[in-house]
């Protein structure tokens, strides 16, 4: 299912997209539903990629997480800017 905070621990070609399982066909159209009507942030996946980065070893240089990340310097703050204000609600 799309999931834009689903970031793959390893592979970056399965970000964004979230396994699910059910017991049943009625269980996983109820799993889809819930999934459907969640938005998909891209800001979200982005600052999910680079937490991957951050968290798999000492700090890098800004050019170091664009080449890691595949994101350009703009959509890095973007995404730094919806982390800070999604974690400013959710403190609140």
């Amino acid at each position: 299912m799309a999931d834009s905070s689903a970031v793959h621990p390893a592979d970056p070609l399965h970000d964004g997209l979230r396994r699910v399982t059910a017991c049943c066909e009625a269980h996983l159209e109820e799993v889809r539903a819930v999934y459907r009507r969640r938005p998909f942030v891209q800001e979200e996946l982005w600052a999910g990629k680079i937490g991957r980065v951050l968290g798999s070893g000492p700090p890098v240089a800004m050019t170091d997480l664009a080449c890691r990340t595949g994101l350009d310097e703009p959509d890095i703050r973007r995404a730094i800017a919806w982390h800070n204000e999604h974690h400013r609600h959710l403190s609140a």
